[in-house]
C-alpha cells in the first residue's frame, strides 16, 4: 500500500497537468469529485456494516453479535481448533495408555469368574 500511494499522486499530478479540451469539465473538478464520492463510498459502507451488526443483534438478541473483523476471528477460531485438537490428543493418550491394563484386568476377572462357575458347579455335585 505505501508503494501506491506515491504512483497515486505523481498519476493525480500528470492528470492535473494535462490541458482541458474545450467544453470538457476541468480536470481538477474530475478528481475533487473523485475523491468525494471515495470518502461518501466509505462512510455508506461503514454505515451499512454498523447496520448489518444492529440488525443481526435485533434478529437474534440471546447471540453474541458476528466478529467485524474476519481475519481475527478466523486466526482466534485456528487457535480454538489447535487447542481442542491438543486435549482431544492428550485424552487419546491417556486412554491408550489406559486400555491395556484394564484389558489385562478384564481378562483376570473372566478367567476367576470361570474358575469360581467351575468350582460352583463342582461344588454342587457334591
Amino acid at each position: 500500500v505505501p508503494t501506491r500511494v506515491p504512483r497515486a499522486l505523481a498519476a493525480l499530478e500528470a492528470a492535473l497537468a494535462l490541458e482541458e479540451e474545450e467544453g470538457d469539465v476541468p480536470t481538477r473538478v474530475l478528481v475533487e469529485h473523485q475523491m468525494d464520492t471515495r470518502r461518501k463510498q466509505k462512510l455508506l459502507l461503514s454505515q451499512l456494516r454498523v447496520l448489518k451488526l444492529l440488525l443481526g443483534v435485533i434478529e437474534n438478541p440471546g447471540l453474541p453479535p458476528a466478529p467485524t473483523n474476519l481475519r481475527e476471528a478466523a486466526v482466534q477460531a485456528r487457535g480454538r481448533w489447535r487447542e481442542l485438537k491438543a486435549s482431544y490428543g492428550e485424552a487419546l493418550g491417556a486412554l491408550g495408555e489406559a486400555v491395556p491394563p484394564a484389558l489385562a484386568q478384564l481378562h483376570r476377572g473372566q478367567q476367576l469368574l470361570q474358575r469360581g462357575r467351575a468350582a460352583l458347579g463342582a461344588r454342587l455335585e457334591q
